[in-house]
């Protein structure tokens, strides 16, 4: 069994004051706050600076905040559908039952973060790093993972049907807990990879292979 991952959970106050997100923006900065029941359409390529914020139950109109900081940060119960966080950065982040889908991580760095119970169908993490993160009990229906660097990285009963890790190096990386029928790999970069018996055949099957019942 492979050993879980070191992951760091954020650090944050419990005793947060709940603000509404525009009066929270100090210039670039968003700090030790609560923001709940919003609906945010702030910035276009626009850079954030976010630390220890809890965001819940909050709208996010595809929002442009590439090379942004998110540290010690909480998205419970949100929807950040199509969102373009590309050459973010992400440290002791966690999303909760949140939708993500087509949300843009490409060349992202994401580290010690949890993905728990979100819909992340079609969301991309090409050219990302993504070291010591989980994604558990979610759906990564078509995800992109294109050349991707993972690094201490969990999936945990995910639905991962159709997604892309061409390029990629699967080594050390867990599948067997995780449901698909079809999934995009380059052949030379699956060695290392922990996958089930059913799995493997359906591996085997993409390559070609004709499996014979003995």
């Amino acid at each position: 069994m492979m050993k879980k991952t070191n992951r760091a959970a954020p650090s944050i106050s419990k005793q947060l004051e709940i603000q509404p997100f525009l009066s929270a923006v100090d210039d670039t900065y968003i700090s030790k706050c609560k923001i709940v029941q919003e609906t945010i359409d702030y910035g276009r390529d626009e850079a954030l600076h976010i630390d220890q914020v809890v965001f819940e139950n909050v709208n996010f109109l595809e929002v442009v905040w590439p090379r942004s900081e998110f540290v010690d940060v909480l998205f419970l119960n949100c929807d950040l559908s199509n969102a373009d966080f590309s050459r973010a950065v992400f440290h002791r982040t966690e999303f909760h039952d949140s939708k993500l889908v087509g949300t843009n991580f490409a060349e992202a760095g994401i580290r010690h973060t949890l993905f728990k119970d979100c819909v992340l169908n079609y969301a991309t993490f090409g050219f990302s790093l993504c070291n010591t993160a989980r994604f558990e009990n979610s759906s990564l229906r078509y995800a992109d993972f294109y050349e991707a660097e993972l690094k201490n990285i969990e999936f945990c009963k995910c639905d991962m049907n159709d997604a892309n890790f061409v390029e990629t190096s699967l080594k050390g990386v867990d599948l067997s807990s995780n449901s698909f029928e079809t999934i995009q790999v380059t052949t030379e970069k699956l060695a290392g990879c922990q996958v089930s018996t059913e799995q493997a055949l359906a591996f085997a099957r993409q390559m070609g292979l004709v499996i014979k019942e003995g």
